[in-house]
């Protein structure tokens, strides 16, 4: 339990903060901003590895964690020991907005999780940064095993445009007849051309000239695509 504690007051030593008088430990801010940007990097490492290959990933986001990181750390760093800057970041930070809204919630956690290791920099606690980094790191892995070894990542969706007229009856044949769990989802007509979007599980790549033969036979004019959506259809 003492050495766990010196090597805290240690490493809190070397993230020198500014004094109340305002003068600047250029050594300790450089070491911290330098920690708090290994981290960033981190976790644009770990933002790459949590979407796998099927997901669509925000790469200006991942890129921008590399900076995030750094620069909340450099705010709280020089804040923290001001009662009169602390409340001013908070009115400051009031008037930040998103340009383009952050669809995806996992997004925004990314940017949580930058928040509180740019927290933990600042006040000299890089350990906690460094729990969270790796607690993060084990559940991406966890994820993208059980994701591996799902059905979810061979789910696609079949589009069939075609002008002839063509029952449903002969397309779920054909989705038979090459072995595949195809499952009907809508229609729609529009200028003479019929849409009809079917769900298939476990279809893998191997399948896909097939796919686009046998259903060619009804019409080899017809436009045909196969899509791997984000776990669900329209995602």
């Amino acid at each position: 339990m003492e050495s766990s504690t010196e090597a805290t007051e240690l490493l809190q030593s070397l993230f020198t903060q500014p004094s109340q008088s305002g003068d600047l430990d250029l050594g300790g801010f450089t070491i911290t901003i330098g920690i708090a940007l290994l981290f960033g990097l981190c976790l644009k490492t770990l933002y790459g590895l949590y979407f796998n290959d099927n997901e669509p990933q925000d790469g200006s986001l991942a890129r921008s964690l590399v900076i995030l990181t750094p620069a909340f750390t450099s705010i709280f760093w020089m804040v923290q020991s001001s009662l009169v800057l602390s409340i001013g970041l908070l009115g400051s930070m009031s008037f930040v907005r998103f340009r383009t809204p952050v669809k995806r919630a996992e997004d925004v956690s990314f940017i949580v999780v930058s928040l509180s290791i740019a927290i933990a920099c600042a006040i000299g606690l890089p350990m906690i940064a460094g729990v969270i980094t790796i607690l993060l790191f084990t559940y991406t892995l966890i994820r993208n095993y059980m994701a591996d070894n799902s059905y979810e990542k061979e789910f696609a969706i079949i589009t069939f445009n075609t002008k002839e007229n063509i029952t449903l009856s002969d397309i779920n044949n054909k989705f038979k007849y090459l072995k595949l769990k195809a499952e009907f989802v809508s229609s729609r007509t529009y200028d003479g051309i019929t849409s009809l979007v079917f769900n298939v599980k476990k279809l893998n790549q191997q399948l896909h000239d097939e796919i686009s033969t046998g259903l060619a036979e009804f019409d080899d004019q017809a436009h045909i695509n196969i899509f791997y959506p984000n776990d669900r259809l329209g995602a």
